[in-house]
This record gives C-alpha cells, sequence and structure tokens, in this order.
C-alpha cells in the first residue's frame, strides 16, 4: 500500500526540489504538492535558496507574503525587516508608502523608522513640511523643526530664512535688535542681520520702538 499517494518510480514525485523522503520525514511538506503552503514558491527553492518554510506562506511574519517578498519587492522572506532600519517590510509596504530595502526611502538623511517613531515626519517625504529645507537638514543643521514651516514663528518660512535671507531660522530675532526677522523684513525694511541699520548708534528695534 502507498500510504503517501507519491509516485514510487521518482524520488521526488512533484518536483519540487525534495525528495519525497525529506518532504515527509524532514519537513512535513506534501510530497505530492509543489507548494505545500500555496504561496507561489515551490517547496524546493523555500527550503534550499530562500530559507523559509514551506508550510508557512509568511515566514517571517512581516504581513507579506513569501512570493511577493521574493518577486515583487526584493526583500528577505527570512527576515522581518529586510533594510535594517527598524521598521518590518510589511509595514513600510502597506503602511508607510516607503521601501522596504532603502533605509532611507525619500533621501533626506533620516532613517524611515526614525522618521516614524521619532520625528513624525513623513518617511516618503523628504521635506515634511514643505518649507524649502529636508527634514534631515532641519534637525541636524539647522535645529528648525521638520513638521513646522516656520519654527522661530517669526513670519518667514525656515527655508527662506536660510535660503534667501541668512537668517537663523530657529531665532525669531536674529541680530538681536528687538525686531523679528518677518517685521524687518515685511515691515520696516531693516536689514534683520545687522541690529543698526542704517549705521546712526541707534538699533533697528529702539528706533522703532
Amino acid at each position: 500500500v502507498n500510504v503517501y499517494g507519491t509516485d514510487p518510480t521518482a524520488s521526488d514525485s512533484d518536483g519540487d526540489g525534495l525528495s519525497d523522503a525529506d518532504e515527509v520525514n524532514i519537513h512535513g511538506t506534501n510530497p505530492n504538492v509543489a507548494d505545500s503552503d500555496g504561496d507561489g514558491l515551490n517547496d524546493g527553492p523555500e527550503v534550499n535558496a530562500y530559507g523559509t518554510d514551506p508550510n508557512d506562506t509568511d515566514s517571517d511574519d512581516d504581513n507579506l507574503n513569501d512570493y511577493d517578498e521574493v518577486n515583487t519587492y526584493f526583500t528577505d522572506p527570512a527576515v522581518t525587516d529586510t533594510d535594517g532600519d527598524g521598521c518590518n517590510d510589511g509595514a513600510e509596504v502597506n503602511i508607510y508608502g516607503t521601501n522596504p530595502i532603502l533605509t532611507d526611502t525619500d533621501g533626506d538623511g533620516l532613517s524611515d523608522c526614525d522618521e516614524v517613531n521619532v520625528y513624525n515626519t513623513d518617511p516618503a517625504l523628504a521635506d515634511t513640511d514643505g518649507d524649502g529645507l529636508e527634514d534631515g537638514d532641519e534637525l541636524n543643521t539647522h535645529s528648525t523643526n521638520p513638521n513646522n514651516p516656520d519654527s522661530d514663528y517669526d513670519g518667514l518660512s525656515d527655508g527662506d530664512e536660510v535660503n534667501t535671507h541668512q537668517t537663523d531660522p530657529a531665532v525669531a530675532d536674529t541680530d538681536g535688535d528687538g525686531l523679528t526677522d518677518g517685521d524687518e523684513i515685511s515691515t520696516h525694511g531693516t536689514d534683520p542681520n545687522d541690529p543698526d541699520t542704517d549705521r546712526d548708534n541707534l538699533t533697528d528695534g529702539n528706533e522703532i520702538n
């Protein structure tokens, strides 16, 4: 009696790359079905090439099935977090819209998972607040808030302060004359980098206030 229903004239009845004996005795897979778990990958490649469980459609429990990891996302189906950025592959694909094989999807100098869990910025968008400065530069160079386009509330966007006016985007009154940078530029026509624009030995703030 053939207990397993396999072909007694073939060592690998289902042609999946695993011998019938190994399927029965070692892997617990169906020797008559090439893809025991129905995930799209044959049992042989799961065991021999990918290191995945041929009886589990999602071997690393990252909410992506093994086949999709191999053929769609090019992630490691046996590793939950392929790029090692702290967020698992499924969350990157299904929740954050990031690339699970890149630690910094938007190239802003911050890892995807730090953007999600530490800074609350968009890991798929280099400039979350749209102020003209990338999130990484705001945090690491300018000490500004990547979620607020005007970190010092002086009426000028952080990007304009850095790129146009050369003022400090983290300080409302760059030259310390008692007038905010925005008021100097937009209202008074004074120089926000010079406390005494007209050089009369009176600060701009004292002249106005």
